[in-house]
């Protein structure tokens, strides 16, 4: 990603990551009560990109820069494309996951 929400998000504070891939990453988005408002006000105020949610124990597989398959090892937790229209409306879509089983984890 190119532009993230670092740990301990308290209202500001984005920086620049790696930029492996394009948009942003908000990680922790399930466990961190201030993170989900911080990150949608960020993408809607387009001080970051669009980009991906990620609740803990859930992981997007990229494969040239394309989503190929979401896995979690917490039932229930997933990965999140985080989008703003023309019109400044956030829009999140959450991808469906695959639980990963002790075989998976070997």
């Amino acid at each position: 990603m190119r532009r993230g929400v670092p740990h301990g998000l308290r209202g500001a504070g984005l920086r620049t990551e790696l930029g492996l891939l394009p948009g942003s990453l908000c990680p922790h988005y399930d466990s961190e009560p201030e993170r989900r408002p911080g990150y949608l006000a960020a993408v809607k105020d387009r001080a970051l990109p669009g980009g991906w949610a990620v609740d803990d124990g859930a992981a997007g597989v990229f494969a040239d820069g394309r989503l190929v398959d979401v896995v979690t090892r917490k039932p229930g937790a997933t990965l999140r494309r985080v989008s703003v229209d023309a019109d400044g409306a956030v829009t999140e879509v959450a991808r469906p996951a695959r639980l990963l089983g002790a075989q998976d984890l070997a």
